[in-house]
């Protein structure tokens, strides 16, 4: 965290209230538990930042004397305002602050209307206040208008990618690029989506290094100042599943096909989890990843497995499941009955919100087996749990090849009988 001023700490306060706001959340001061809890997954779902619960805490109890870490703030910002950190900051403290929509109001409400004859002087006054606003407001969306504009096009611009090894992690992947005929003050090349994994590199060196330590097809990103000039896909295959635990500063953490469970279930036991450093009893996430060349199109496909939960006294646990593809993909989200509002579901373009929707069908008992099924016959899916229909949709962005099957658990979860084949 670095020293904390007045502008940021009032930036920062909006940024939590638009954050709160969008999901759902009242105010922090009647938060529970569960509402950090949540916090903390809708977060890491919107942004693909992970931030620990103590953080969130500290954060929203206004328990801090420095600024957090950028990585923290840039998710934030995104949330909230679809920007960096920087770029917010940078236009707040121009004339014109960032305002919400319901700050405006209130800014309204809190100025009335004088209804009495104004004199010649204080008509002379808001004439002139009105045409510095003016000015200050063309300002502003000058500015925005200039960083809306800060797209670079460089087709020809060389950016490759090999991996050192098949089908494990972690792996190392060779970068090679080239940016001499781009102006710009600094290059970066990020892993995915995720801010965190961006490494700065240099005019006419030519090659970078990086490890992926998840399986997984991302998008790789070479970047100038702000712009994303170039994009490649990486794809970090796996002979088999891959399952890792995540818990507050342990991340990444691999459990090995020599701790898994018997009977072709794929998962392991409260046992394994204690002798890998888990508190069970602490929120923690399973990854299940499953990622290769299916050789099946993402718009034709049918896909079944079977899957529950141990109950490990964590609060609302869930599953998620993701279909990948070279395009988009499929997020769909079950959990325990009664915790339903906090399920979200994305299927391509469209994002489906527990908390403004009916998605009471897709909570069920997930301490028992449970079986889900995945219908996709052009672009017209159907989501089918235990034999049954419940919830059915259509989407136009197409998800190209399948290249990648992943389980999220929130708690600890097994799998078996997996299975995904061309329609």
């Amino acid at each position: 965290m670095s020293d904390i001023n007045h502008i940021d700490e009032q930036l920062l306060e909006t940024l939590k209230k638009e954050v709160s706001k969008k999901a759902g959340l009242a105010r922090h001061e009647n938060w529970s538990q569960k509402d950090y809890e949540f916090l903390v997954f809708f977060i890491e779902e919107k942004s693909g930042v992970k931030i620990s619960l103590t953080t969130i805490k500290r954060i929203w109890r206004n328990e801090y004397n420095r600024l957090p870490h950028i990585a923290t703030l840039d998710a934030l910002s995104h949330i909230a305002y679809a920007t960096d950190w920087l770029s917010l900051k940078l236009n707040s403290t121009k004339p014109v602050e960032v305002i919400s929509t319901e700050s405006l109001e209130e800014l309204k409400e809190a100025v009335p209307v004088q209804p009495k004859k104004r004199n010649k002087q204080q008509a002379a006054y808001i004439w002139v206040t009105a045409a510095a606003l003016l000015i200050f407001l063309a300002a502003f969306f000058v500015l925005k208008g200039i960083s809306a504009k800060k797209t670079i096009a460089h087709a020809a611009i060389q950016f490759s990618a090999k991996t050192s090894v098949n089908g494990t992690v972690p792996n190392t992947v060779v970068f090679t690029y080239n940016v001499d005929s781009v102006d710009a003050h600094k290059f970066y090349i990020q892993q995915s989506w995720d801010q965190r994994r961006r490494v700065e590199v240099a005019k006419r060196n030519y090659k970078q290094t990086d490890i992926y330590y998840l399986p997984g097809y991302y998008m790789a990103k070479l970047i100038a100042d702000d712009s994303i000039i170039k994009e490649i896909p990486v794809h970090i295959k796996t002979k088999d599943w891959v399952i890792a635990a995540h818990q507050n500063t342990l991340e990444n953490k691999i459990l090995p096909s020599t701790l898994w469970l018997s009977d072709g279930i794929v998962g392991v036991g409260k046992e394994a989890l204690l002798d890998n450093k888990i508190n069970i009893g602490e929120p923690f996430f399973l990854t299940f990843h499953d990622s290769r060349d299916f050789n099946i199109d993402g718009n034709n496909f049918v896909f079944s497995s079977d899957f529950k939960m141990d109950s490990t006294g964590i609060v609302c646990p869930g599953i998620a499941l993701l279909i990948k593809g070279q395009y988009e993909y499929m997020y769909i989200n079950l959990g325990a009955k009664g915790c339903e509002s906090e399920l979200k579901t994305s299927i391509s373009e469209k994002t489906f919100d527990g908390k403004k929707l009916d998605l009471t069908a897709f909570g069920t008992n997930i301490y028992h087996w449970q079986n889900i099924k995945v219908i996709n016959a052009k672009q017209a899916m159907s989501i089918e749990l235990n034999g049954k229909e419940i919830f059915k949709t259509t989407y136009t962005k197409s998800l190209g090849e399948l290249k990648e099957i992943g389980f999220i658990f929130k708690g600890n979860g097994i799998i078996k009988e997996t299975k995904i084949d061309k329609l």
